[in-house]
């Protein structure tokens, strides 16, 4: 935040008289409406930032001490006074509850990593603040109920230049900004799924052939065959018996370590059987294998076909992985859980475990993924059902879609993950 940019925001805020609200709209950033401007303060560590009736959505509802406190003390409250020192911006406000006046303030230190917002009352006694500051992290103290310590002053460099258009010029800072965290933020998501995509690909490429498996198991077979007929051959710990085939040919065969070689056979015929199964459940294991990659492939092409960041916050994979299940994606909206079926197993697991009045979402008229919003209120927003719309798309390999939703009451299961639904509602989507 330039010092000189603050202070041309506190001369615009200073036309003001009315607080109309003030709340916290992402993670670090608090949107207080003037009148009929909006001002954003930006309170990323280090990138802090203001800017004037940018479009940002209201998609999460922020309850914290802190939020709460934002918005009792200055929804609704006079403008007394603002003011700006260095790269400290403080805003002075009334407010009437139902007994008194009360004067309070909001203070936003665009300070590098000690970036914050501060709500004080008339004595500078600290009522909430966005980051608590203990003892151990600093010498100034920022928690409620304390005093709060002015910071030293410092001298700021910097090159000051013309702005024409103040509001204009926030907006185009606050795009290049958000661009860039855009940008960062797919390619960190994206790294982490091609990491994974990395792991199964060499899993895929480790498992053994399936023909050689079968040949190993013919080969164990015979060698079985041989030894029941030529036991007398065999004497206990010998290392191989030299003999003949059943076409004449001579055979040697690796014999183990058996006292008894009476055993020998059921050794080989062992080996035989492992061989044979192992093949016959190859296919299951590549399966398993190819329906993680797909997943993970239409994972990352929905990353990268995001460009909005509230969404992309909805679509990064946990740092621990704590799934249901194995074959079913968890995702959060707005604290809604959202389940996804990665294949089929996981599509019938969503089916058997999805309560009566769960969210069910399937893009219509084409193979995919069940998707199911868990629901224990009587209605959900529509901008969770079209997160979740989109994960239905996005995990059926397509670009756009007509997605259909319903209850899980009106879904029946006909066989497998096969369904028939009622009383549906269709929403369109596009990646």
């Amino acid at each position: 935040m330039k010092a000189f940019v603050l202070k041309k925001i506190a001369r615009n805020l200073k036309n003001h008289k009315y607080i109309k609200r003030a709340l916290r709209v992402d993670e670090n950033l608090i949107l207080m409406q003037f009148d009929k401007d909006r001002y954003y303060f930006d309170l990323t560590k280090g990138s802090g930032d203001i800017y004037i009736n940018i479009d940002y959505p209201l998609s999460r509802k922020f309850q914290a001490p802190f939020d709460i406190v934002l918005e009792k003390k200055f929804t609704k409250a006079e403008l007394v006074d603002v003011e700006a020192k260095e790269r400290i911006l403080t805003i002075t406000a009334k407010n009437q509850n139902r007994y008194k006046e009360e004067t309070v303030k909001i203070r936003f230190e665009f300070t590098g990593r000690y970036t914050n917002a501060i709500i004080l009352d008339e004595n500078d006694t600290i009522i909430e603040s966005l980051r608590h500051i203990s003892e151990s992290q600093s010498s100034r103290v920022v928690k409620p109920g304390v005093k709060l310590e002015e910071l030293p002053p410092f001298e700021i460099k910097e090159k000051e230049f013309e702005i024409e258009d103040l509001e204009r010029y926030t907006k185009e800072l606050f795009n290049k900004k958000y661009q860039n965290r855009l940008r960062q933020k797919k390619e960190a998501i994206i790294n982490r799924i091609n990491k994974k995509i990395k792991e199964i690909q060499k899993k895929l490429s480790k498992l053994d052939d399936e023909e050689k498996l079968l040949q190993k198991a013919e080969l164990y077979k015979k060698y079985a065959d041989i030894a029941m007929a030529n036991l007398y051959q065999i004497k206990p710990y010998s290392k191989e018996l030299k003999t003949y085939d059943f076409e004449g040919n001579e055979i040697t065969i690796p014999l183990p370590e058996l006292k008894n070689v009476n055993e020998v056979g059921n050794y080989f015929y062992n080996l035989a059987k492992k061989a044979k199964r192992k093949a016959e459940n190859l296919h299951i294991e590549k399966g398993h294998l190819n329906s993680q990659l797909e997943f993970l492939e239409n994972y990352k092409r929905l990353i990268e076909k995001t460009e909005d960041l509230g969404s992309l916050n909805y679509y990064k994979p946990p740092k621990k992985e704590k799934s249901v299940d194995e074959n079913v994606a968890e995702f959060f909206i707005d604290d809604y859980k959202i389940l996804v079926g990665k294949n089929e197993k996981g599509n019938i697991k969503l089916l058997k475990s999805a309560n009566a009045n769960d969210m069910w979402l399937h893009i219509k008229n084409y193979p995919g993924s069940h998707v199911i919003i868990k629901n224990n209120k009587l209605s959900i927003p529509q901008s969770v059902i079209e997160e979740a719309a989109r994960l239905a798309v996005a995990f059926s390999k397509k670009n756009e879609g007509e997605v259909d939703y319903t209850k899980r009451k009106f879904v029946k299961v006909k066989e497998g993950a096969n369904v028939e639904y009622g009383k549906y509602s269709t929403i369109k989507v596009k990646l």
